[in-house]
């Protein structure tokens, strides 16, 4: 499972924020562990807006299903992003796409198309 951390106080400043697709995890229940702020469909997909800290976000990788899937969080109000595939953690920042070659190089080898590579934050 994917825990938020040992006990200690988070609070929102030192979280991390993502977008899961519920249908790229091998086990939707991990999602039980997490803390979700929103919901919703998009077509065959159902996402989920969640926060978690830096340690739980890069073990996401492990939980991702076989094929094309991708998780990327950030921290709200900075620039970095960690991009985590199946078997790889990358991290980037938004503002410079020359950061972005690796992970969608990456991501593209996975067949994931260049239009999901957009790694989009709030």
């Amino acid at each position: 499972m994917i825990r938020c951390g040992r006990r200690k106080k988070l609070t929102f400043s030192s979280m991390l924020k993502g977008t899961i697709i519920e249908n790229s995890l091998k086990d939707p229940s991990v999602l039980q562990s997490l803390r979700i702020e929103k919901t919703w469909q998009d077509g065959s997909w159902t996402l989920h807006s969640v926060l978690v800290d830096e340690d739980a976000a890069l073990k996401t990788g492990g939980y991702l299903a076989e094929g094309p899937w991708y998780i990327h969080f950030w921290k709200p109000g900075e620039d970095s992003i960690l991009v985590v595939f199946k078997d790889k953690n990358f991290w980037i920042k938004y503002s410079d796409k020359s950061t972005w070659t690796e992970a969608v190089e990456h991501g593209r080898s996975l067949q994931i198309p260049d239009e999901q590579l957009d790694f989009i934050i709030e």
